[in-house]
């Protein structure tokens, strides 16, 4: 029977209706892209320099092949939860736990540095107090996401189209600035540090990670593969564009005699805008702030809220927050509502340098997006290794084909592993992420803490069961 375009599912739970496009545009949504380039991407000249486009694919491939992962996962397991899930299934529950517990924190704090590079641009560019700026964003991204997945999915179409336009256009400017000429960055011998490619390359991996918000759609998407397709195509798209926008700019700054300005320079993107664009910058400065200081925060707290609705489905969280409302998980919603206010706001009006927070937010984003991917890759690998023990089972050539195929699945997996230890080694051994390791790792021990405690409760609970 051909799925058709809405599929409501059995009262009280959460309905089939996102297409591809659907899924995609909202993928997109979630990278933020032109926002990106203004925070994420600044993060990476910041700490690369010259070298940052050749960073930006650089943490494009180690994305592409976590995404590939996700495809692997996403077509086996179709429920709300999206890691969480997969590690539930594939691993153990501990291990499940945590991993919700992690993708909370990566897309909390993820989801909230948006607000606050919004609430920078909007204070650079229109001089507005950053906690006013922040409230200004988070309001509209609020009423989004409790309207429902619908409405958000329409504005993210919308609003991708658009600023999908702006960037290949934004290119195209600097390139024409540049006089269509080409500088090589391998040859200017800016190859940076060990420590600063790290840092840079958790910012990069900020930039094309937008899936990371869709995969826990997995319960209203129309058909379960289309996580897996968006994340694969929205990676390369948007990797691929992020990369060529920061190369013009440099490209541009270089032949211009402008490049030490602007790798010297405190905010290197926007400055960029100011100086070449003269008056005109202020207009994609306040689009990326308004748009995807919307989009980008809606998509992550869609996300958000179905991975507490899985947990709680699951007896990891309070059960409340599993109750739906027509198809709507409404009671996660709200929660997911306060958590981003309270985690965006307090810190703001007591520090009010909003880009500093942005850079202690988006290494922070990455390390727990590098721990969640990891556990993805072990799920990924170990399902490998399941389908090569029941390819036993089959006669010999139908055999050999499903073989070769586990083999490719367990060789992505094994890949996607050693490249996200690799970026989360570096980013250990960084001097410049000093304090958000040690939140990160403070986090994790809460959350076995928190695991520890539930076994202890379910235990103290079957004890109490009478004997029959």
């Amino acid at each position: 029977m051909k799925t058709s375009e809405r599929t409501i599912t059995a009262s009280g739970q959460l309905s089939r209706k996102l297409s591809l496009l659907d899924l995609v545009f909202l993928s997109f949504g979630g990278q933020a892209a032109l926002l990106s380039l203004l925070t994420y991407a600044t993060g990476v000249v910041f700490y690369t320099g010259s070298f940052a486009p050749v960073v930006i694919i650089i943490g494009t491939l180690l994305v592409l092949l976590n995404a590939a992962v996700v495809y692997g996962l996403s077509k086996r397991y179709g429920e709300a939860g999206g890691y969480y899930i997969y590690a539930l299934y594939s691993l153990t529950r501990r291990l499940g736990l945590e991993t919700g517990w992690l993708y909370m924190m990566y897309s909390v704090i993820y989801g909230s540095a948006y607000f606050l590079g919004a609430a920078y641009v909007l204070r650079y560019a229109l001089h507005l107090d950053p906690l006013l700026a922040a409230i200004i964003i988070y309001i509209p991204a609020a009423a989004f996401l409790i309207l429902g997945i619908r409405p958000s999915a329409k504005y993210a179409e919308i609003a991708s189209i658009v600023e999908l336009a702006a960037l290949i256009y934004i290119s195209l400017v600097n390139l024409m600035i540049a006089g269509f000429r080409f500088y090589n960055p391998f040859s200017l011998k800016s190859i940076p540090s060990s420590s600063l490619l790290a840092a840079g390359i958790l910012f990069a991996i900020g930039i094309p990670t937008g899936y990371g918000s869709i995969t826990p759609l997995g319960g209203e998407a129309i058909r379960k593969e289309y996580i897996g397709k968006a994340a694969i195509i929205v990676v390369i798209a948007g990797g691929l564009l992020a990369s060529l926008v920061i190369y013009s700019l440099l490209d541009a700054s270089l032949t211009t005699g402008q490049l030490n300005f602007i790798l010297t320079a405190r905010i290197p993107v926007i400055d960029f805008m100011r100086k070449f664009y003269r008056d005109l910058y202020i207009i994609p400065l306040i689009f990326a702030a308004f748009n995807d200081g919307i989009l980008a925060p809606l998509s992550f707290m869609a996300a958000t809220s179905r991975t507490l609705y899985a947990m709680a489905k699951n007896n990891m969280l309070y059960k409340g927050l599993a109750v739906v409302r027509g198809d709507h998980p409404f009671n996660a919603v709200v929660v997911t509502v306060i958590i981003y206010g309270m985690v965006t706001f307090p810190i703001l009006a007591l520090y009010e340098r909003p880009f500093a927070l942005f850079l202690v937010y988006g290494s922070l984003a990455g390390l727990a997006n590098l721990f969640v991917h990891l556990s993805a890759n072990f799920s990924y690998i170990l399902e490998g290794f399941r389908g090569l023990r029941r390819a036993m089972t089959f006669d010999s050539l139908r055999s050999f084909n499903w073989i070769a195929r586990k083999l490719v699945d367990v060789l992505i997996g094994f890949g996607a592993t050693i490249i996200s230890l690799w970026a989360m080694s570096l980013s250990f051994m960084s001097k410049n992420l000093q304090l958000e390791v040690d939140i990160f790792i403070a986090w994790i021990i809460i959350g076995f803490i928190y695991a520890e405690v539930l076994d202890e409760l379910k235990s103290i609970r079957g004890s109490e069961q009478p004997q029959g």
